[in-house]
């Protein structure tokens, strides 16, 4: 079984993306949530607090509304 640390992100030749499972943080509120599902170049996020299902672009860069975070130490990962 792949832990969810060695599945975090996918990197491929045109960048690296949010996949299924990925814990994440929206910028801007610092809500934190689950990639529910990714389909499209998008990612459906779960809210952690309200369930809340919202959409964001699938790519991971510096102009995503979401960032990554490591479940160990609860912190973002600035690297992929």
């Amino acid at each position: 079984m792949v832990g969810k640390a060695e599945r975090a992100m996918e990197t491929n030749g045109e960048g690296t993306y949010f996949q299924e499972g990925d814990h994440v943080r929206i910028k801007r509120t610092q809500e934190i949530g689950r990639v529910h599902a990714a389909d499209g170049g998008v990612v459906y996020v779960l809210m952690d607090e309200t369930d809340e299902t919202k959409l964001f672009s699938a790519r991971a860069d510096e102009d995503a509304y979401i960032e990554l975070v490591t479940e160990a130490a609860g912190t973002i990962s600035q690297e992929p």
